[in-house]
């Protein structure tokens, strides 16, 4: 169902923009710009660091249009539009294809996942592919989805000529040699660990869907680039100087250490909306001092 090789990028999942009320924003002047001259293939809108699950469904649709109507024309659009139900699922990913997505990144499903077997996994993502008019993504993610897809259940749920390929957020890099063995090199693999980017490439991943890459889109893009042309030593450097940071928001921080950050580099997304808090204001100056130190943002001067 078309050519799906141009997901093999980086993409980082974008914050959605709220207001001081906490109303839906839309994207600060020139955020999408920066990610843009950073030399990354597109974004994902309503992934897991978009905050998809506090938004009703109108908001999800006035996010895409306005991320959209504003994303520079090298930058594609991949979208998140997983539920629990499979009819859910399907009229999600039809309307953010309406909107302009060009995929969809679909997590599995959750709620009853006593009865979720490998057979219920593989019939949802099937019937949702079938009738998609854009690729589909697998999201793997087990701290949001309360379990791990592990590499048979994903191996037994692809298979569909438009089940593009996955997002593997387990940080369980051991499996992806194992999956690229078993899917072959149209499958793509795309990591949820920027930190570890480097060792995902290695590993078999085509690129990734990586927080990280919001607050270090030149640096993930140098390390894509130094690994493509076979400059090992010179992409772990630059791994070595962000990871750090990545390590941080995947250990603690989070959404709400991500938004903050990209606050410090001038592009204010608004508070999460709540129920999720913001980063205590006591973590900011170690926020920033992280920064500073993935050479992301100017040193202090000393007092």
């Amino acid at each position: 169902m078309g050519d799906h090789r141009w997901l093999k990028g980086l993409f980082p999942p974008i914050p959605t923009a709220f207001g001081a009320g906490g109303s839906l924003g839309a994207p600060p002047r020139g955020w999408l710009d920066f990610l843009a001259r950073a030399g990354l293939d597109g974004v994902v809108a309503l992934g897991s660091n978009g905050e998809a699950a506090n938004l009703t469904e109108a908001e999800r649709l006035a996010w895409v249009r306005a991320v959209k109507a504003e994303l520079p024309r090298s930058l594609r659009l991949i979208v998140g539009t997983g539920a629990d139900s499979t009819v859910a699922t399907i009229e999600r990913t039809k309307a953010a294809a309406g909107e302009g997505a060009e995929a969809a990144l679909v997590i599995a499903p959750s709620y009853y996942r006593r009865q979720l077997t490998p057979d219920a996994l593989r019939r949802h993502y099937h019937a949702v592919a079938e009738v998609s008019p854009i690729p589909i993504l697998i999201y793997n993610i087990p701290p949001h989805m309360g379990y791990d897809l592990g590499t048979d259940w994903i191996i037994s749920i692809a298979g569909h000529p438009n089940l593009a390929g996955m997002k593997e957020s387990s940080g369980d890099l051991a499996r992806l040699p194992v999956l690229r063995q078993a899917l072959g090199t149209d499958f793509v693999l795309l990591t949820g660990t920027g930190e570890k980017l480097i060792d995902a490439l290695i590993g078999g991943a085509d690129g990734g869907i990586a927080a990280l890459a919001n607050l270090a889109p030149a640096a993930s893009v140098a390390i894509r680039n130094a690994w493509r042309d076979r400059r090992l030593e010179q992409a772990r450097r630059d791994q070595q100087t962000i990871a750090p940071l990545g390590e941080a928001l995947t250990d603690g921080y989070g959404l709400p250490g991500m938004k903050a950050g990209v606050r410090m580099l001038g592009y204010d997304h608004g508070d999460p909306r709540p129920p999720l808090p913001p980063l205590p204001a006591a973590e900011l100056p170690v926020l920033r001092r992280l920064l500073e130190e993935a050479q992301l943002l100017p040193r202090a001067l000393a007092s």
